[in-house]
């Protein structure tokens, strides 16, 4: 299992690109290497047909950035652009030390717990945080969220 941590870490150390914040903080800065994109932002204000779709605010957004690598990172973000949760997918994993924040040590410290498990996923469902991370050598997918954080009626299964 420390092995499978390593090579983790040093997969994430290789991406090249760093991230400037993390889960339950402001947005990440990929640097200049990195294409960012603001998707549309999302209501989740039930609407009817005689009530305009663009009257309600806008709970969350989404900002996405293809890293160097391929690697696709979508962060979500509240009204006050604090990121809620993160995806990833893509042919490297992005730097998690810095993409999770303070919840990497939660995850590291999880996958140390079970040895001998699959290496090639891992599940954290706490209170404080849910950790999906699953994949293999060029092709590695995962999200992370803040449960206590999620808007109201967020829907997790949302998270690409």
């Amino acid at each position: 299992m420390r092995r499978a941590l390593t090579l983790m870490f040093m997969l994430s150390m290789l991406q090249g690109a760093l991230a400037w914040a993390a889960l339950g903080s402001a947005p990440s800065d990929f640097g200049n290497g990195a294409t960012q994109t603001k998707l549309a932002a999302r209501s989740l204000a039930a609407t009817s047909a005689t009530t305009a779709a663009s009257s309600a605010a806008a709970v969350y957004t989404v900002n996405q950035s293809t890293l160097d690598s391929g690697t696709v990172v979508r962060e979500y973000m509240d009204a006050s652009n604090i990121v809620f949760a993160v995806s990833w997918k893509g042919p490297t994993l992005p730097d998690l030390r810095t993409l999770l924040g303070d919840k990497f040590t939660v995850m590291t410290g999880n996958a140390a717990k079970r040895p001998k498990a699959g290496h090639s996923q891992l599940a954290v469902d706490q209170s404080d945080v849910v950790i999906v991370s699953n994949g293999h050598m060029r092709a590695y997918a995962g999200k992370a969220w803040i449960p206590s954080a999620l808007p109201a009626g967020f829907d997790t299964s949302t998270i690409e």
